[in-house]
C-alpha cells in the first residue's frame, strides 16, 4: 500500500531526477514544442499516468520492497547517462533517461509494483528523438521506398512518372521527396499508436506485437499514397496546389487513414483467427508474488538512488560553471598562407554554422603551386560541457544526406603531425554525379584526437571529470580527385597538407584564446 512515507520517498526521487537531468530534459522540450516530427511526444507522459490511474487499485495493494537487481540496471544506466551530460552526447543521455525510471522503479520499489508499472513506464521511450545517425541510417532507405511507391501511385492514377534517385519525373515538373517526406514522421507516433491500441484492445500476446508491427509497412504504404496525390494535384492544378493548406492537412489525414487501416486489420484478425483468446499479461491486472531480496524497508535504496542522481547532477553544474574558451574574433585573423598553399575564406550563413554544432567556424580554400585545391573547414566550441542539441556529428551522416555517394570510409594514420606525432583520421572517397573527393575528418579536444566522434565524447567527459577545461574541434578537409587521379596521390597532397595545417591551427589557438 502506498503510504505517506512512500510518497515522501516518491518526492525525494522526482526532485533528484530532475536535478540531475535539468539541462537534458530543457533540451528535450525543446524539441518537443519546436520539432513537429515529435510533437506527439507531450500526450504520452498524460496517456502514461491515465494507465497508472487505470490500475491504481493494484498499485494501492501492492507490496513495496526493494529489489536490487534494480540497483544492477541503475549503475551502468546512470554512468551512461553521466558520460551523455558531460560528453555533450544527447544519444547516449537521452535514450538513458526512461532505463533510468525503470531502474528506479524496480530498485526502490520492487517487483510486484515495477510490473504493474512497467507498461506506463515503456510509453516513455516513445518520447526520445531518434539520434541522427539513425535517422539518416532509417530515413534513406525510406525515402527510396517511399519515392517508389509514390511513383507507383501515380502510375495507377494514369500520371506518367519517371524516379531518378529521389525525384519524381512528371515531366512539366519535378517532384523532389526530401527527408521530411520519408514516412519517418509518421512511423513514429503511429507506432506508439499501435502499441497503445494493441495494449487496451487486443489480449492475444502474439496478436498485440503483429499489430504493433504492422504499423511500420501501413506508415510506409500510406506516405506513398500522400507523396502520390501531390503529385496528382501538382500535374493537374499545378505546383501551388501540393503546397500551403493541402501539404499541412493532408499529413493528418493520412494518420488518420493510417489508423484506420490498424483497426480493419485487428478487426480483420478477429474475424480470421477466432477461439478462446490467451489473455496477455498486460490486460488481467493481475499481480505476481514480488521477488524480494530485502523485504524490511526500501529507505535505504531511495537514499543511494537519490545520492547517486545528486552526485551526477552536481557533477554537471559544477562542470557548466568552468569559463568558456572564446575566440573574440573568430577565425576572421586566421592565417591564409599554409606551406606552399595560400588560402581565400569563403563565408557561411550563421545558421548553417550553429546547425552545424560550431560556435565559431573557418572556411577556407586552399591551393598548392600546382593549382590543387584543399577545402578546409574547422568548427570551433570553447563551451562543450553539457548536453547540447546542436553539435557536431559525422560527415558520415550529412554528406550522404547533399546527394554524395560513399564509395569508402576506413581509417587513414598520419605521421609526423606536432603536437600529435601520429594519429588516426577518418577517410572517405565520395563520388557525385561522376566527380570523386577525398575527405578526411576527426574531432579535437587541446590534447586529444579522434576519428570517431563517440570517443571524442568520452574525451570530453574525462576533461570534464578532471575539470580541465578545453576547446573542441571538429575539423574536415577536403579535396577534389582529378579524371584518372588515383587515390594514392590525394592522400599523399592531404597528409602533407594536414601536417602543415596543424602547428598553424594549434598557434593561431594559443595567441587567440581568452577565458571568460
Amino acid at each position: 500500500m502506498i503510504s505517506r512515507k512512500q510518497l515522501l520517498f516518491i518526492g525525494i526521487l522526482g526532485v533528484s531526477f530532475f536535478f540531475c537531468f535539468w539541462s537534458t530534459l530543457e533540451g528535450l522540450f525543446h524539441i518537443w514544442t519546436s520539432d513537429a516530427d515529435y510533437s506527439y511526444a507531450l500526450l504520452l507522459p498524460l496517456m502514461s499516468a491515465y494507465l497508472m490511474w487505470e490500475r491504481r487499485k493494484d498499485i494501492a495493494t501492492a507490496r513495496i520492497s526493494t529489489s536490487w537487481w534494480g540497483g544492477l540496471l541503475l549503475v551502468p544506466f546512470m554512468i551512461i547517462a553521466t558520460y551523455g551530460i558531460l560528453g555533450s552526447s544527447p544519444s547516449a543521455v537521452r535514450p538513458a533517461i526512461p532505463f533510468v525510471i525503470l531502474s528506479i522503479t524496480l530498485l526502490c520499489f520492487g517487483s510486484a509494483l515495477f510490473r504493474i508499472l512497467a507498461f506506463p513506464l515503456f510509453l516513455l521511450f516513445f518520447m526520445i528523438p531518434l539520434p541522427t545517425s539513425v535517422q539518416t541510417w532509417i530515413g534513406l532507405p525510406l525515402r527510396s521506398i517511399s519515392t517508389k511507391v509514390g511513383a507507383l501511385m501515380l502510375r495507377i492514377g494514369g500520371v506518367p512518372a519517371y524516379i531518378e534517385g529521389n525525384v519524381i519525373d512528371l515531366g512539366v515538373t519535378q517532384l523532389q521527396v526530401v527527408d521530411a517526406c520519408s514516412g519517418l514522421r509518421y512511423i513514429l507516433p503511429l507506432f506508439a499508436l499501435g502499441v497503445i491500441f494493441a495494449y487496451f484492445f487486443e489480449k492475444v500476446r502474439w496478436k498485440q506485437f503483429v499489430l504493433a508491427a504492422l504499423t511500420i509497412p501501413i506508415s510506409i504504404l500510406t506516405n506513398g499514397f500522400r507523396i502520390g496525390m501531390t503529385g496528382i494535384l501538382t500535374q493537374w492544378y499545378g505546383k501551388s496546389a501540393a503546397e500551403g493548406f493541402f501539404h499541412d492537412f493532408s499529413g493528418w489525414l493520412i494518420f488518420v487513414f493510417a489508423f484506420a487501416m490498424l483497426f480493419a486489420f485487428h478487426r480483420l484478425m478477429k474475424m480470421v483467427f477466432k477461439g478462446a483468446p490467451h489473455v496477455s499479461s498486460a490486460s488481467t491486472h493481475t499481480v505476481e508474488t514480488p521477488i524480494v531480496l530485502s523485504a524490511r524497508n526500501n529507505t535505504v535504496a531511495v537514499i543511494a538512488s537519490s545520492l547517486l542522481l545528486i552526485l551526477a547532477g552536481g557533477l554537471s553544474f559544477s562542470t557548466a560553471a568552468l569559463p568558456r574558451l572564446i575566440l573574440p574574433g573568430g577565425f576572421a585573423e586566421f592565417p591564409m598562407a599554409i606551406g606552399d598553399c595560400k588560402g581565400r575564406t569563403e563565408t557561411m550563413d550563421r545558421d548553417i554554422v550553429e546547425l552545424s554544432g560550431a560556435e565559431e567556424a573557418l572556411n577556407t580554400v586552399f591551393e598548392n603551386k600546382n593549382g590543387d585545391a584543399i577545402s578546409l573547414y574547422v568548427g570551433y566550441r570553447g563551451s562543450p560541457f553539457l548536453e547540447s542539441e546542436n553539435f557536431f556529428h559525422s560527415p558520415n551522416v550529412c554528406i550522404p544526406s547533399s546527394g554524395w555517394k560513399v564509395d569508402d570510409i576506413r581509417k587513414r594514420q598520419i605521421s609526423g603531425i606536432p603536437g600529435f606525432r601520429t594519429v588516426v583520421v577518418s577517410e572517405m572517397i565520395i563520388e557525385k554525379l561522376g566527380h570523386r573527393s577525398l575527405v578526411y575528418f576527426w574531432f579535437q579536444t587541446k590534447n586529444r584526437l579522434s576519428d570517431n566522434v563517440n570517443i571524442n565524447r568520452f574525451h570530453l567527459s574525462l576533461h570534464a571529470i578532471r575539470r580541465d577545461n578545453t576547446h573542441d574541434l571538429f575539423i574536415r578537409p577536403i579535396t577534389a580527385l582529378s579524371e584518372g587521379e588515383k587515390i594514392e596521390d590525394g592522400e599523399k597532397r592531404m597528409d602533407q597538407f594536414v601536417r602543415e595545417m596543424m602547428p598553424v591551427l594549434l598557434q593561431f589557438l594559443k595567441e587567440n584564446q581568452v577565458q571568460r
